[in-house]
């Protein structure tokens, strides 16, 4: 089950990275749930109909999570608008991982000590991530312009995680059936995308850099991040706990700031990479401990 999240990680982190390249985030998130709908219509519908594998909680669970799906993408793509790939991307990405922590316990499903410990060292190192020097720590630097949006994507991630995993635990288990549900996830997410991109138009100009919006980017980001999906719904159907899930997923944080140090030159590698190290050290807690 690791192994498949920690690939995941690495789909994530590369999707996420392709959409910060035109800095156009909205039309690029949109591009990609189009191709994603279009290319995989065909097979996931035709298979459903012959397997019959999603329940109807499963239907009512998928409904709500592409809602809560729509809602991350563009609040998500909102922030990136108005603050840096570090910034933005491990902070939306640490919030549910208490989160769903907490909605774990309320389910009944309680964490040992040390999987706690782990998870306060996940967030805790992605709380790190965003500064440039530790002398920058204060809590005004995570409010800003960008602090709005980033906490709305991280309530439609917890939506999303908290609804995906009870479908996990009601169809026909395997890793095609987390295919199939993965494309009615992101079916169902382009339905609202495209309400909130009409509800909250701004007069900024689609595309700031003057880049090329083609679709070159758009498939490769729409294959990874499909990808990337269907393994953690897959995980989701082999591990009890959605919060070490969650928590695992946040390794493609240090993915994402090794590579953006790389691509995009940005500064503050000793403090982000002690971040980057407090979330590895969480991981390794949780998956060898936690349980």
């Amino acid at each position: 089950m690791i192994v498949i999240v920690i690939i995941s990680t690495f789909m994530h982190a590369s999707w996420n990275l392709l959409a910060r390249y035109e800095r156009s985030e909205r039309l690029f998130y949109y591009k990609m749930l189009i191709v994603m709908v279009a290319g995989g219509f065909i097979p996931a519908v035709w298979s459903e109909i012959v397997t019959r594998s999603l329940t109807p909680t499963a239907w009512w669970c998928v409904i709500g999570s592409g809602f809560s799906a729509g809602l991350y993408l563009f609040f998500l793509a909102r922030a990136y608008e108005s603050s840096d790939f570090t910034i933005v991307y491990p902070v939306a990405r640490s919030l549910p991982v208490i989160f769903v922590a907490i909605i774990d316990v309320l389910r009944g499903r309680y964490l040992t000590t040390i999987g706690w410990v782990g998870i306060i060292l996940v967030a805790g190192g992605c709380t790190l991530v965003p500064l440039r020097t530790f002398k920058e720590f204060a809590i005004k630097k995570y409010f800003n312009r960008a602090s709005l949006w980033m906490f709305l994507a991280a309530l439609g991630t917890v939506g999303y995680t908290l609804l995906d995993k009870i479908a996990a635990e009601v169809v026909q288990q395997g890793p095609a059936t987390a295919a199939r549900y993965g494309y009615m996830y992101f079916a169902f997410s382009l339905v609202p995308y495209m309400v909130f991109l009409k509800l909250f138009k701004t007069n900024e100009s689609p595309n700031p850099n003057g880049k090329s919006m083609g679709w070159k980017l758009a498939i490769p980001a729409a294959l990874l991040s499909f990808a990337a999906y269907w393994l953690v719904l897959w995980a989701y159907q082999l591990s009890p706990f959605a919060s070490y899930i969650v928590a695992f997923r946040q390794f493609s944080i240090v993915i994402g700031a090794i590579l953006a140090f790389v691509i995009y030159k940005e500064e503050g590698v000793a403090v982000r990479m002690s971040g980057a190290s407090l979330i590895t050290l969480g991981l390794i807690l949780i998956g060898v401990w936690g349980r």
